[in-house]
């Protein structure tokens, strides 16, 4: 089985997504991306015509993007994966559901509406 990897990268565009998030919510980039993967892994649509463009943004390492449910995230991703027929390619995958994500996190302006995600 392959392994999960100890680092992620996003793209520019996510990463100043997340940057802007942050100055609105307060929120740390971590927790907005667990959110943001949440989101797009909750839609049944999965990745669709999601593209990441390159993955010169934020690096994390898994400890720190994921937490202590970094064997769940782990899990989902590979039921994705599986489910999606797709290759194992984690690192672009996290990428891609996080872009996924913010795009769906869009009409955030607050604290608030990220609490409202959580009751939908």
């Amino acid at each position: 089985m392959n392994s999960f990897p100890h680092k992620f990268k996003i793209s520019t565009s996510s990463t100043a997504k997340l940057k802007f998030l942050k100055s609105k919510t307060g929120l740390t980039p971590n927790i907005l991306c667990r959110f943001a993967v949440s989101l797009a892994l909750a839609d049944e649509s999965g990745l669709g015509n999601a593209s990441v463009s390159d993955l010169d943004g934020q690096e994390f390492n898994s400890p720190t993007l994921f937490g202590e449910h970094m064997d769940i995230y782990e899990a989902l991703l590979r039921q994705f994966t599986s489910d999606n027929g797709l290759d194992w390619d984690p690192v672009r995958h996290i990428a891609s559901l996080v872009e996924v994500g913010l795009h769906k996190m869009g009409h955030i302006r607050s604290l608030k509406h990220v609490a409202e995600l959580t009751l939908k």
